[in-house]
């Protein structure tokens, strides 16, 4: 998908520890965009390089906090990050590593039913100063807000990790129309069940929706659920 995009500088793509690859770094670098991107064990040599130089450099990290309270639970997060050569990291293109740390606790009726702490490791290409501590953890909370809303929908609702569609273009498509499907179910006060027997009865509705110009322009012409 990288591939096929234009160059945008000025872009801050974010990824999970999923495309923590050289070739994929080299490849947004020469678009013009920065990465950011997430990294677990399966780049366990350049996690334990991030976790043991931040650790040494204590004193001199930058730093945010933030707190929510909401959906039954506390969450506390902290940010820590500070700059580091290509060289150093052993890694092409990063300028700034960061850690995460976020500690949960669930509530219900009042009191703490459990506790959980995680720290996870990041890497940048762009440079320390570039954005300060809180934007950064903007940007990590943004694409993990993407990833709790529309991704984990697909993959669990839609069971889109399992499709297998090797026609040309069939699966680009699927994925193009469950996101679609997403973001309606996102957007309806009601239940996914009502909604999806009221588009199997009327399917004009969603013929409707594939000639409309965006979504809010289909709601407003043909209220089809109740909006959030």
């Amino acid at each position: 998908m990288i591939k096929q995009i234009d160059h945008h500088p000025g872009v801050v793509c974010t990824l999970d520890a999923l495309h923590t690859v050289k070739e994929t770094c080299e490849l947004i670098v020469s678009k013009g965009m920065d990465f950011l991107i997430c990294v677990k064990a399966n780049a366990a040599n350049l996690q334990r390089t991030i976790a043991d130089y931040l650790e040494k450099r204590e004193k001199s990290l930058q730093h945010s906090k933030t707190s929510d309270c909401k959906h039954g639970r506390i969450e506390h997060r902290e940010l820590s990050m500070h700059s580091i050569l290509p060289w150093q990291a052993n890694w092409p293109h990063v300028h700034t590593v960061i850690k995460v740390t976020r500690h949960r606790a669930k509530i219900r009726q009042h009191k703490r039913i459990s506790e959980s702490t995680e720290t996870i490791h990041y890497i940048a290409s762009f440079p320390v100063d570039k954005f300060s501590p809180e934007k950064v953890l903007q940007l990590v909370r943004g694409h993990w807000q993407i990833e709790n809303t529309l991704h984990h929908r697909k993959d669990r609702s839609m069971d889109e990790d399992r499709n297998r569609a090797s026609i040309s273009k069939t699966g680009r498509f699927m994925c193009y129309l469950r996101s679609l499907v997403a973001q309606i179910f996102r957007r309806t006060k009601e239940s996914m069940g009502v909604v999806q027997k009221r588009f199997i009865n009327k399917t004009g509705l969603v013929l409707s929706l594939l000639k409309s110009p965006c979504i809010q322009h289909w709601e407003n012409k043909y209220r089809p659920y109740d909006i959030v």
